[in-house]
């Protein structure tokens, strides 16, 4: 009998070594999962089987003869791919068959509706500029169809080609009258402009006057020039 009073035949385990003995429950996996009962009866639903849908008829092909005859006509071989190089949005260039010749297309000047005070001011420096240098074909660009002016001693033109005329007329004279210290105001469509005059009288001599006119504009050209002087004996 050894001191300890273990039974004869028994081991004592070494240092550092341990056991584990586990004993397996009822109903319990090796891995450690209960296996329980269907505490409530389920009944089992067959499920009806659907039959696989018929296909299609097969409607053979008939081979019908050409009832008009036709003329047998030969199909020419495709020609192969170019190699040529192309543009980078895929275009190609190819020869002008046609031997057509080049021709530039000439620039027009890009005109701006006057809608804002900016507009306006350039459309009244062009018929400044026009009026001054005495040029109809720019006055004519910026007078409407409509144009109505009124001049200082009462005489009224009605049309831009009767305006026009009576511009050249005016233009024409030898000793026509001479303006200066031209001075424009701007509101909304309506332009005012200040300047000095001097004219020849019937006496022959040279007097000075002061000069208003009152301008309209409308679609983007000049509808109405009222004038109006000043005179000065």
């Amino acid at each position: 009998m050894s001191e300890t009073g273990s039974r004869p035949g028994s081991r004592k385990p070494a240092k550092g070594i341990t056991t584990t003995s586990r004993r397996t429950r009822a109903g319990e996996t090796p891995t450690g999962l209960r296996v329980l009962n269907n505490e409530r009866d389920q009944s089992i639903d067959a499920i009806a089987s659907v039959p696989a849908p018929t296909p299609p008829r097969a409607v053979p092909s008939q081979v019908v003869d050409n009832p008009a005859p036709q003329a047998e006509e030969e199909i020419s071989a495709a020609r192969s791919a170019s190699n040529a190089p192309r543009l980078a949005n895929g275009f190609k260039v190819v020869e002008n068959r046609a031997y057509q010749r080049k021709q530039k297309i000439a620039r027009a000047p890009l005109t701006v509706p006057a809608d804002d005070e900016m507009g306006h001011k350039k459309l009244f420096t062009k018929f400044e500029e026009a009026f001054t240098t005495r040029d109809i074909a720019a006055l004519r660009e910026c007078l409407s169809p409509a144009f109505t002016w009124k001049l200082p001693n009462g005489q009224v033109v009605y049309g831009r080609d009767a305006a026009l005329e009576e511009m050249e007329r005016r233009f024409a004279m030898p000793n026509g009258p001479r303006f200066s210290a031209s001075v424009w105001r701007f509101r909304g469509n309506t332009v005012l402009q200040t300047y000095d005059v001097e004219y020849l009288g019937p006496d022959g001599a040279w007097r000075q006057s002061q000069g208003f006119d009152l301008y309209e504009i409308g679609d983007g050209l000049i509808t109405l020039k009222d004038a109006y002087w000043k005179m000065i004996p």
